[in-house]
């Protein structure tokens, strides 16, 4: 039988996570399901940058040497323990447009010698190839374009959904996937998947971006060698907050990584003619970060040291299946699809894909404070931000939409006008 809101409260009671939602600063009224986007303000965080505008104020440039320029290896060790890491092999820095481009240059700068040459066809490459998947978040398809479009290297892609075995050859370096898919939500299989690339001699680059703050991962687990993902979605960062970059450690000296900035350097400040490229995860640094974004990201990094990543894997699936259970009589009568995969292979995220309304459908949601999000073509997003989405919340949520539709709120025609954001 459907829960009932005294049912829901209930487990809103029992909720080992409950107490999170107050150290999150959302506005009234706001059921924010949008967190795969762009996660919730945490209280610390204003806190946190107001210090930053003090120190700087106060101190000037001396802030570079009061916790500003070692930032980004700080924060990579407080972000290790989220994704099965070791200290010293997470960087937060830059995109993840820039730290896929890295890896790549990284990667197959290191393949130079190990391989003997293949034949002239092969331009001198010892494996020309870049795999990534059809149907992945557009940055990284591109940025796997551009990389072998000036690096002299073919893009080849992967159509979404089909396996990696009929495109797995001698002459792949290296292959980038998402680990949950943005669209769908489907979750793969990192360790197999690994043990499959690395068997063929190839490197995977996996893009954590729907995965890092929504489930448990364990990359040392699963024999992950590189990694990229972003920390404005779940993790709460902020818009804009840097991204991280992950190497193992027994992978970290192995060639240079072609974004050769300066604070990559060795020794920055020696301003030597010539580049050498820094010890350890610090080699993967480019240009001057900014402080201010670091401070935000830090204070919700504090934060997750709380959190226990299995509580909250658990109560991202009941908020998933409450909604879905709360709307299961009623997507089909008009025309939605529910695409979102079964519980064991899916991230934290929930997709209904109606192609003629669906974007009209999220805003009409919107003017009512219930806020996901659209992507074409006609996905509607609603992500399940457990620390501070409340069950009470999410039948709530599912509630709204059954009246939005029932009355073809949707159909109005303010909401058929379109923002340069969807």
């Amino acid at each position: 039988m459907p829960l009932t809101l005294d049912d829901v409260r209930e487990l809103d009671r029992q909720d080992p996570l409950a107490t999170f939602r107050n150290r999150f600063a959302l506005p009234e009224g706001t059921i924010y399901l949008d967190g795969n986007s762009l996660g919730a303000q945490s209280r610390a965080a204003v806190a946190s940058v107001d210090g930053l505008m003090s120190q700087w104020r106060d101190s000037l440039i001396q802030g570079w040497n009061q916790g500003w320029f070692d930032a980004p290896e700080r924060l990579g060790d407080r972000l290790a323990p989220l994704l099965g890491a070791e200290p010293g092999e997470v960087l937060v820095t830059d995109t993840i447009t820039h730290n896929i481009f890295k890896l790549l240059g990284y990667i197959t700068e290191g393949q130079k010698g190990t391989e003997g040459q293949k034949g002239t066809e092969w331009q001198g490459r010892a494996r020309p190839v870049i795999l990534s998947e059809g149907g992945n978040f557009p940055t990284d398809g591109y940025i796997a374009q551009g990389f072998c479009r000036f690096g002299g290297f073919e893009h080849r892609v992967v159509p979404e959904g089909e396996a990696l075995d009929a495109y797995l050859d001698e002459r792949v370096a290296a292959v980038v996937l998402s680990h949950v898919h943005y669209r769908t939500g489907r979750l793969r299989d990192m360790a197999a998947i690994t043990r499959q690339v690395h068997a063929s001699g190839a490197e995977v680059v996996w893009d954590l971006a729907h995965s890092a703050g929504a489930l448990l991962v364990d990359l040392a687990a699963c024999g992950v060698r590189y990694a990229v993902g972003c920390t404005y979605k779940y993790l709460n960062g902020g818009p804009g907050a840097p991204a991280f970059l992950y190497v193992r450690r027994d992978c970290q000296a192995q060639a240079w990584q072609p974004l050769s900035g300066w604070l990559g350097h060795a020794a920055p400040f020696a301003f030597e003619a010539d580049y050498a490229p820094a010890p350890g995860i610090s080699r993967f640094r480019t240009g001057t970060h900014s402080p201010l974004a670091f401070a935000a990201l830090e204070a919700s990094l504090a934060l997750w040291q709380e959190v226990d990543l299995a509580q909250l894997r658990r109560k991202s699936q009941r908020l998933i299946e409450l909604f879905r259970e709360s709307l299961s009589d009623c997507l089909e009568e008009y025309g939605i699809r529910d695409i979102t995969p079964d519980e064991a292979q899916r991230g934290s995220q929930v997709g209904l894909v109606e192609r003629e309304h669906g974007y009209a459908i999220v805003q009409a949601l919107i003017e009512r404070g219930v806020i996901g999000d659209y992507r074409e073509p006609g996905l509607m997003r609603f992500g399940f931000a457990p620390l501070y989405l409340s069950h009470e919340d999410v039948w709530q949520a599912a509630q709204h939409l059954r009246e939005v539709l029932g009355a073809g709120e949707h159909l109005a025609p303010r909401f058929q006008q379109r923002g340069a954001v969807t």
